[in-house]
């Protein structure tokens, strides 16, 4: 499965590093942050490079659900962290662009994304890189609460392939509310190419600790895989809204 994303080295530390793919596409706008902003950069390279490391590593995944809808869901354990690392795959009939756009540029994510109550971009450190604030949807029944999450987000493009990267930060800009706990992202999100049939390959990691004490871990992996699911189904739905919203806009352009 995972073989096929990337031509690789077998040691994942041995692959270039994520800027020296990136090059100076984004330099000059680096070189203008402060202190903040060049921490937040450099944290952001590091789980930049963990999202790249995790889907060119083919070991240890075990098969958490059957393919259903055309998705297929993995887990393993972590030796650093007490949550399970969850990857998953679908194909969609889109652009790569047209992806992007959802995935990335597009702020209605509640509006499409049931996991998702609320959404802000709270500050735009460059054009690669930005800080959103997030409060998702429960799950198991009422056993886990909604969270709130505050993220680091930055996005490259190597080639024809999109990475769309997501780490928790704790900072000023957003502090911890009283509404909802808090939860944690490592380093997770999005890596898609286009396939061979002409479809884009979208693989999702998802790498969140909820800090839930009294629930058992096996609850919380089976809540997990379904929003994993649920998010790829209304991923889907959204993006064929996109499309044709996109052809019907491109087409009334036409007789104007």
């Amino acid at each position: 499965m995972l073989k096929k994303i990337f031509k690789k080295d077998k040691n994942p530390s041995k692959q270039k590093n994520i800027h020296q793919v990136q090059g100076k596409q984004d330099d000059k706008e680096i070189s203008r942050l402060d202190p903040r902003g060049q921490m937040l950069y450099n944290v952001a390279m590091q789980a930049q490079n963990e999202l790249h490391e995790t889907v060119l590593w083919p070991d240890g995944w075990t098969t958490e659900k059957d393919e259903k809808d055309g998705i297929k869901v993995f887990s393993r354990a972590q030796r650093k962290a007490p949550n399970r690392l969850f990857l998953s795959e679908c194909h969609y009939h889109c652009t790569l662009d047209d992806m992007f756009e959802v995935l990335y540029k597009e702020t209605d994510a509640p509006g499409w994304n049931k996991q998702i109550l609320q959404f802000d971009v709270v500050e735009v450190l460059t054009s690669h890189l930005d800080i959103v604030y997030s409060v998702g949807t429960g799950g198991a029944g009422g056993l886990i609460k909604s969270r709130e999450f505050l993220t680091l987000r930055y996005w490259m493009k190597d080639k024809d392939t999109y990475f769309i990267v997501n780490r928790d930060i704790s900072d000023p800009v957003k502090p911890a509310s009283s509404l909802y706990p808090r939860g944690f992202n490592g380093p997770c999100g999005y890596v898609f190419f286009p396939d061979l049939d002409g479809s884009v390959k979208l693989t999702y990691v998802l790498n969140v600790d909820l800090k839930i004490p009294f629930v058992p871990q096996k609850v919380i992996n089976s809540a997990l895989i379904d929003v994993i699911h649920d998010f790829h189904v209304s991923l889907r739905t959204k993006v064929d809204e996109f499309v044709v919203q996109k052809h019907r806009a491109a087409s009334d352009r036409g007789y104007s």
